[in-house]
């Protein structure tokens, strides 16, 4: 897991954020904008990995990021790089819940 701020993102050539995630190579191939109610948990239940990294953007709010069974703050304004093969959860605030962005990349073929 990586954690950035939207703020101190290096300003790529190509107006990209995978670039300034160090994700050159790939693309986003789907996402969506998940409005969290307060203490939602997200995928609660299951293991939940990708082969894939994932990220997440946070727009408003907060939650904790369980990565790998660790917590993790996250909030608007932050973006969190979910590493392939690391264990994740989203679990909402239950004062503040977040809305985030969650995009799923992919490796270009070559």
């Amino acid at each position: 897991m990586k954690k950035f701020s939207i703020y101190s993102l290096k300003k790529a050539k190509e107006d990209s954020l995978l670039p300034s995630l160090s994700l050159e190579g790939y693309r986003i191939v789907q996402g969506g904008v998940h409005v969290y109610r307060p203490g939602e948990i997200s995928h609660k239940g299951e293991k939940h990995v990708h082969e894939q990294p994932e990220i997440f953007i946070g727009l408003d709010g907060e939650a904790t990021m369980m990565v790998n069974g660790r917590e993790y703050s996250f909030r608007g304004g932050e973006i969190i790089l979910i590493e392939p093969g690391e264990e994740h959860h989203v679990i909402a605030s239950k004062d503040n819940p977040i809305t985030l962005v969650w995009l799923d990349v992919e490796r270009m073929e070559p």
